[in-house]
């Protein structure tokens, strides 16, 4: 089966969804069809991209190829409903391909990035992983992604599984860091603003230090008299989670 790109349809107009639906839109992919659960948010977002709003899988054009844009549980069973000549790619990063063996055009176009709605984001500088389970549907949707990225590459289930918990270190476990930060200074009556800078720092020291070179702060000093401090202000999960952290980056340096 031939497919063409030049019109795809989208199904999961959620953050991922509709940032890739606006940007292939942009670069002259034409979305077609939309479909989502939550019809009555995306009404707005659909029409400015010309795109029609579908109520059901099955009215999907046939051997048109659906970017498949919804949560890693949810993907077999919204599989299940799209029509069987439809080719798909799924988004997740941590799915095996394998775990689906009832299409033959199937794939993976893995955007590794944190998206929310609304939030600009410069797609072209955002890498992209591709898997198919035949090498033209692969070659297909490498071309498609690079419409939209520069940043574009071929990733086994593996290598992909492997991109993502490295991932989940850096974004989620993170930004939940920084939630901590934010309880504790709320309860001190102070405001996170004040470690922006900060953050804005730690990300753009990254850019020409490796992770290891970048390490500062007390652990990493061995500085124990302010790590007894700090423990002394957490209690419960905050303190296990001080704690663990300070003795993993000091048995990192440990030979330095």
């Amino acid at each position: 089966m031939k497919i063409d790109t030049n019109k795809i349809s989208i199904v999961g107009f959620g953050n991922v969804g509709s940032h890739l639906a606006f940007e292939f839109d942009k670069q002259g992919v034409d979305v077609t069809h939309v479909y989502t659960r939550k019809k009555e948010k995306a009404l707005k977002l659909v029409a400015q991209i010309n795109a029609r709003l579908v109520d059901k899988l099955n009215e999907l054009p046939p051997q048109q190829l659906v970017i498949l844009c919804v949560p890693d549980i949810a993907i077999a069973s919204v599989l299940e409903e799209i029509p069987k000549n439809c080719p798909v790619a799924y988004t997740s990063g941590s799915t095996e391909l394998k775990t689906f063996s009832n299409r033959d055009n199937l794939g993976v176009i893995y955007p590794l990035q944190t998206f929310t709605k609304g939030v600009p984001l410069n797609i072209f500088e955002i890498p992209f992983f591709i898997e198919a389970k035949n090498e033209y549907f692969a070659r297909l949707l490498f071309d498609l992604a690079w419409k939209i990225s520069r940043k574009v590459s071929y990733a086994s289930s593996e290598k992909r599984g492997d991109l993502h918990l490295a991932a989940v270190w850096v974004n989620n476990f993170t930004n939940h860091m920084n939630f901590i930060a934010d309880q504790f200074l709320k309860s001190k009556d102070l405001e996170f603003e004040h470690l922006k800078p900060l953050l804005l720092e730690t990300a753009k020291k990254l850019q020409t230090e490796s992770p290891r070179e970048a390490q500062t702060g007390p652990a990493r000093r061995n500085d124990d008299t302010t790590i007894v401090k700090h423990l002394s202000e957490l209690t419960g999960d905050k303190k296990e989670i001080y704690r663990i952290l300070s003795e993993s980056i000091q048995k990192t340096y440990k030979n330095d």
